[in-house]
């Protein structure tokens, strides 16, 4: 199989949706199009407010590699990096209803390896492409 490997550019949140889908129709992984929406948009948002500080002028890019049955992506922040984030492994029954924190959670359950190193969060997924 011949690996997919590339890099969209995004500014905002506002074409988030349409961005994921298109992800996802390329690598033709509808079969996994929850795990990816989820996983996607809560990196995505993660990036747009915490790095980049809801300023829709810095961008975050999206990169993504699907080779054999493993998708890695990798979501970077125009942020300064460096902060201290800590992807929980588990999270309260209390905290799972809050408003914020729990996205984090949200992909390491979705994903078979999440890390963030600086400002770039590297996911890793293994799927089936039909």
């Amino acid at each position: 199989m011949n690996a997919v490997h590339k890099e969209v550019l995004l500014h905002g949140l506002e074409h988030t949706q349409g961005i994921i889908d298109g992800i996802i129709e390329e690598l033709d992984l509808e079969a996994y199009a929850f795990d990816i929406r989820l996983i996607l948009v809560e990196a995505i948002t993660n990036a747009y407010y915490h790095g980049n500080l809801s300023d829709c002028t810095k961008p975050i890019y999206i990169r993504y590699l699907l080779r054999d049955e493993l998708l890695k992506l990798q979501v970077e922040d125009s942020g300064e990096g460096g902060r201290d984030l800590v992807i929980p492994q588990n999270i309260s029954s209390d905290e799972l209803l809050d408003d914020g924190g729990r996205g984090l959670y949200l992909i390491s359950c979705f994903s078979d390896s999440v890390e963030m190193i600086r400002n770039t969060m590297y996911i890793s997924k293994n799927v089936c492409p039909s």
